[in-house]
């Protein structure tokens, strides 16, 4: 199915339940100019899959859903009170510059272990808590997406899926819970470590 009306789906069938669906923003893809004008900001090209994703699918896309307050999940999914997936090529270079905060200012030796998570990304989706979900620039496993905590999430320097275009194909038909790490977290098979994509095709909340 394609990505918007998946989209468009799962959040007419959560209204129908009495979700909180906010409206779908699903903007055309970037043109080649817009493209190469923010990677000449951020000094570096654009991941192959994100690339694809901007040029072919869209440019800008805010996906989001609240259960009503009364909603009780299942464990462990009880914590799932919330949906959110968006991307922004016009925003990456602020996520990079916000980024790049964090590392001059809490993360800067890339020689620790937690520290040198959050180096040599790109991130691309704010979580609204500090952390961010980020695509690996790295040689160990380029494209990955990958959780930054800032404050000792469960989920940091895991990876969730090895592509872009994979976390759309798994994420999209779950809800796109989260995007908060324990949100996401029961969706996947385990925490397998930085190199081995752990998010699973779960059967999807709706």
């Amino acid at each position: 199915m394609h990505l918007q009306r998946r989209l468009h789906f799962v959040l007419e069938a959560l209204s129908n339940q009495g979700f909180d669906s906010r409206p779908l923003v699903f903007r055309p893809p970037a043109s080649e100019a817009e493209l190469v004008e923010v990677e000449r900001q951020l000094g570096i090209a654009l991941p192959s899959s994100l690339r694809d994703v901007l040029a072919f699918v869209s440019a800008h896309v805010e996906f989001r859903w609240f259960a009503p307050k009364d909603t009780r999940f299942p464990e462990p999914f009880h914590q799932n009170f919330s949906g959110d997936m968006h991307w922004s090529l016009p925003l990456l270079v602020q996520y990079a510059q916000d980024k790049q905060q964090w590392i001059e200012t809490v993360f800067k030796n890339p020689d620790d272990p937690y520290d040198r998570v959050w180096h040599n990304k790109l991130a691309y989706h704010e979580v609204g808590n500090g952390d961010y979900l980020a695509i690996d620039l790295g040689l160990g496993s380029p494209g990955s997406v990958v959780y930054l905590s800032h404050d000792d999430g469960q989920g940091h320097g895991h990876i969730l899926v090895a592509s872009f275009a994979d976390l759309l194909e798994r994420w999209a038909p779950l809800g796109c819970p989260g995007a908060e790490n324990w949100q996401w977290l029961p969706f996947t098979n385990a925490l397998t470590g930085p190199d081995q994509p752990n998010m699973c095709k779960r059967k999807a909340m709706v």
